[in-house]
C-alpha cells in the first residue's frame, strides 16, 4: 500500500515557516503533526493558529495530526486536582488548535505513575478523567483523540498495549492509537504489541532506536525490523501516512533528506516524484 510520507513539526525545530514547510514540500512530505508545548504561541493566540494553517496551506501541506502537550504543567495525571485541571486545560486547547488546523487527530500522553501503589492508582483515575473529559471534548470539535504508546522502560502511563487497551475498554468514547515505534519495542517485541492493538492503531510516530533506550534515530539506524513492520501495518489495515518523528543531522534541510532517504529505503515510500 502506498502511503504518504508526513513529519513531525519538532523536524523543523517548531519552526513552521514558508521556508522550512517549503523545503519539506519539496522533498516529498504531505503533511505534518504540529507539536504545541505548553509555552507555544498557538495556546493562547488564535491569530498564530490562522498564520500557521496558512503557511501550511501555502507550502501544499495538511495538518494530519496535533502533538498536545504532556508532562509539567500539561501532566494529566497529576494528583493536585487543582493542578489537574490548568493540565487539562493545556491539553484540551491543543485539541481545539488541532481543529482549527484542519487536523484529524490529537496526540496526548496519558501521564505518569506514582513512587508508590497509591499514588500510582490515584494517577490512574485522575487520567481516566482526563481522557473521559477529552474525548468529549474532541467529539464536539470534530477530531479523534489518539492515546500515545509511551516508553515501555519507563515508569510512564500507556506504556504496554494491554494497559493501553484496558484504557481504551474503559474510557467513555471512542479513543484510538499513536503507535510510536520508538517506544513500543523497549520491552517487548513490536510486532507483538502491533498485533494486540490491531486496527485502533490510528496514526503513528516513527523512529527507530538501540533497544535499549528511547532514541528517536531515523529509519535504519537502529534495530527495528522495517519489513516486518511494513507487513504488519498492511495486517492491522493501517492505512494513514508514516509520520517520522526523528533527530538527525545539523540543519532542518539535512534532517529533512535524511529522513526523506530514510523513508525510501526502509519505509517502502516510493518517492517525491511517484
Amino acid at each position: 500500500m502506498a502511503r504518504p510520507l508526513g513529519l513531525s513539526s519538532i523536524m523543523l525545530q517548531n519552526r513552521l515557516t514558508d521556508e522550512s514547510l517549503g523545503a519539506a514540500r519539496d522533498r516529498g512530505f504531505s503533511c505534518v503533526e504540529v507539536s504545541i508545548p505548553a509555552d507555544d504561541p498557538l495556546q493562547t493566540d488564535d491569530g498564530a493558529v490562522r498564520d500557521v494553517r496558512e503557511a501550511i496551506e501555502r507550502a501544499g501541506l495538511y495538518t494530519w495530526s496535533v502533538h498536545a502537550p504532556f508532562g509539567g504543567p500539561a501532566d494529566l495525571s497529576h494528583p493536585d486536582e487543582l493542578a489537574w485541571r490548568d493540565a487539562v486545560g493545556l491539553v484540551s486547547r491543543a485539541c481545539e488548535v488541532g481543529a482549527q488546523l484542519g487536523a484529524r487527530y490529537a496526540v496526548i500522553h496519558a501521564g505518569l505513575l506514582g513512587e508508590d501503589e497509591a499514588e500510582s492508582e490515584l494517577r490512574r483515575r485522575q487520567s481516566i478523567r482526563s481522557i473521559n473529559y477529552l474525548l468529549k471534548r474532541c467529539s464536539q470539535l470534530g477530531i479523534r483523540l489518539a492515546i500515545e504508546y509511551l516508553p515501555a522502560n519507563k515508569p510512564r502511563l500507556g506504556n504496554d498495549a494491554e494497559q493501553i487497551l484496558q484504557c481504551l475498554r474503559i474510557s467513555d468514547g471512542e479513543a484510538c492509537v499513536c503507535l510510536d515505534t520508538n517506544h513500543a519495542n523497549l520491552r517487548r517485541p513490536l510486532a507483538d504489541e502491533m498485533r494486540a492493538l490491531g486496527d485502533r492503531v490510528e496514526t503513528l510516530h516513527i523512529s527507530d532506536n538501540d533497544g535499549v533506550q528511547e532514541r528517536h534515530l531515523m529509519p535504519g539506524e537502529g534495530v527495528i525490523d522495517w519489513p516486518e513492520f511494513l507487513e504488519l501495518l498492511d495486517e492491522i489495515s493501517y492505512d494513514g501516512p508514516l509520520m517520522i518523528e526523528a533527530h538527525g543531522g545539523e540543519t532542518i534541510e539535512e534532517c529533512l533528506t535524511l529522513a526523506a532517504t530514510a523513508a525510501q529505503k526502509h519505509l517502502g515510500w516510493e518517492g517525491p516524484d511517484a
